[in-house]
C-alpha cells in the first residue's frame, strides 16, 4: 500500500498501515519491508500530508519495542540517488532521535553513517546532516566529538559553534514512550530531578541524559602498528635526537586520532621501546614518548595493564623534572596507567613507596600526588594493612624538609581520611 504510485492511494495506505501498527499486538513481523517502502517512496513524496504521515508511521514503528531497527532501515536512505530522498531520510532519523533519545539506538553505525550526508554534493542534504548531528550532541554531549574528527576543519568548527549554542539548553528528555514504557508509565531517559532542590547543574543533568556515555565504546579498535613507517625501530633508536623526535611525534599524532586501540604482539614492542625513551637525554623526545604511552594506555585499557610494571618505574624517576610540560605529561600518563590496571592499588603500591622515599624531593612530592589521585578514584577502600603503610609513609612526609613534599603529604592524608573515614585513619597517625 505504501508503494502505490497513486498519491491519494499511497497516503491512504500509510494511514491504514499506521492503524495496523497502533492496534496489532505484534506488528514487527513486516517492519523491515514497511520501513524500506517508507524510505524509498514516502518520505520525499510530493504531498506534504504523505511526508508527515510517513514520519509518524516511523515513530509508531519505533514505539513498538525499540527504535533501533527503524533507524537502521532509514539509514539505508542515505544512499538514495535523489538528494531530496537523502535529506528526508536524515531528517527522519533526527526526529526519531529527538523523540526517543539515544538509549535504544545503535549509535556506532549511526555515527559512522554521518559521513555520507556530510560528503553529499547537495547543500540541503549537508544542512540536514548538521541538524541531525546537533540533535545527537544534545543527547551525547562531548562524547560525540571523536566521531567527527574526520570532517573538514571548517565544517567541524561550524558544528562546534552550533554545539556551544545548544549546550546551554535544558537537558533533553524522551518525548515519546515505547509500549513497554507506556505500560509502566515511566520515561527511561528523563533527566533525574531533585524535588527538594531546584538549582541542579545542567551539565550534570546532560550527562544523565546519556548515562555512562564513553567515546571509547563507540570507536573501532585501530591497529597502531599498521601506521608505523617501515624504518620506525631504526629511527627511534637513532643517535640523532631529531630523527627520534620526528618518528615519535608522528606516532603521537596517529594515536591522538585513535580513541580505541587493538592489542597485538607488535603493540607490545611499541610500548617497550617507548618505555626506554622515557629516560631519553633529550627532554622533547622523552616528553613525546610519555605522551604516547598515555594514549596507548587510554586506548588499550586492560590489555595495557601488563606493561604498567615495566614502564612505571621510569616515569617515577622522570618525575624529578621540574618543567611543567613534563610534569603534566607524567601525571596524565600515570593516571591512565592506573585506570588501565583497573584502579588496582597493588599495581602501583610498590612504585609509590619507591618514589615516596626517593632522594629527590620533586619525586617524593609527585609520588604523594599520584597516590592522592589514585585514592580519589578507587572503587573500594584499602584494607587496614595498606592503610597503615600509606599512613606511616604520609606521616613521615609531613616531617619532610621540603615544603612541597609536606604539602603533598597533607593533601594525600586528607584524601585518605575521606576515603576510610577519620575514625579508621586516626589510630595510625595519632601522636
Amino acid at each position: 500500500m505504501v508503494l502505490d504510485t497513486n498519491m491519494a492511494a499511497q497516503e491512504a495506505g500509510i494511514l491504514a498501515v499506521a492503524a495496523f501498527v497502533e492496534n496489532a499486538p505484534n506488528p514487527t513481523r513486516r517492519r523491515e519491508e514497511i520501513v524500506a517502502g517508507i524510505v524509498g517512496k514516502c518520505l520525499s513524496a510530493t504531498k506534504a500530508g504523505t511526508r508527515t504521515s510517513s514520519k509518524e508511521l516511523l515513530l509508531l514503528l519505533s514505539e513498538v519495542d525499540t527504535p533501533g531497527p527503524v533507524v537502521t532501515g532509514v539509514i539505508e536512505g542515505f544512499d538514495a540517488k535523489q538528494p531530496k530522498a537523502v535529506a528526508a531520510a536524515v531528517t527522519a532519523v533526527k526526529e526519531i532521535v529527538h523523540a526517543f533519545g539515544i538509549k535504544f539506538i545503535g549509535l556506532k553505525p549511526l555515527l559512522k553513517s554521518l559521513a555520507k550526508p556530510f560528503a553529499h554534493k547537495d547543500n540541503a542534504v549537508r544542512t540536514e546532516a548538521q541538524h541531525l548531528t546537533v540533535e545527537l550532541y544534545r543527547w551525547m554531549g562531548p562524547a560525540i566529538m571523536p566521531s567527527l574528527q574526520d570532517l573538514p576543519p571548517v565544517l567541524l568548527k561550524e558544528l562546534e559553534t552550533q554545539f556551544s549554542g545548544v549546550a546551554k539548553d535544558p537537558p533533553p528528555k524522551q518525548e515519546r514512550l515505547l509500549r513497554s514504557q507506556q505500560e509502566a508509565d515511566e520515561p527511561a531517559e528523563s533527566a533525574p530531578t531533585d524535588a527538594g532542590n531546584g538549582d541542579g547543574d545542567d551539565a550534570d543533568e546532560r550527562a544523565d541524559a546519556g548515562p555512562g556515555m564513553d567515546p571509547w565504546d563507540l570507536a573501532d579498535a585501530v591497529d597502531i602498528t599498521k601506521k608505523l613507517p617501515d624504518e620506525y625501530y631504526e629511527l627511534i633508536g637513532s643517535k640523532k635526537w631529531k630523527e627520534r623526535k620526528e618518528v615519535i611525534e608522528a606516532l603521537f599524532e596517529a594515536l591522538k586520532k585513535s580513541i580505541r586501540l587493538q592489542m597485538n604482539p607488535g603493540t607490545g614492542d611499541v610500548i617497550q621501546e617507548l618505555g626506554k625513551k622515557i629516560a631519553d637525554t633529550n627532554i622533547i623526545v622523552a616528553t613525546l614518548a610519555i605522551q604516547c604511552l598515555e594514549k596507548l594506555a587510554s586506548g588499550l585499557r586492560q590489555p595495557f595493564a601488563p606493561y604498567v610494571q615495566s614502564t612505571l618505574p621510569a616515569l617515577v624517576e622522570k618525575s624529578k623534572e621540574r618543567k611543567q610540560t613534563v610534569v603534566d605529561a607524567i601525571r596524565a600518563t600515570t593516571d591512565a596507567y592506573f585506570a588501565a590496571a583497573g584502579c588496582d592499588m597493588t599495581a602501583i603500591g610498590d612504585h609509590y613507596f619507591t618514589g615516596a622515599t626517593h632522594k629527590n624531593p620533586q619525586v617524593r612530592a609527585e609520588s604523594h600526588h599520584f597516590l592522592r589521585r589514585c585514592l580519589a578514584v578507587i572503587p573500594t577502600r584499602p584494607g587496614k594493612g595498606d592503610i597503615k603503610r600509606y599512613a606511616d609513609q604520609l606521616k613521615a612526609g609531613l616531617e619532610d624538609g621540603d615544603a612541597g613534599v609536606r604539602e603533598a603529604s597533607a593533601e594525600c592524608l586528607g584524601t585518605l581520611s575521606k576515603l576510610v573515614t577519620p575514625k579508621v585513619l586516626d589510630p595510625f597517625i595519632g601522636g
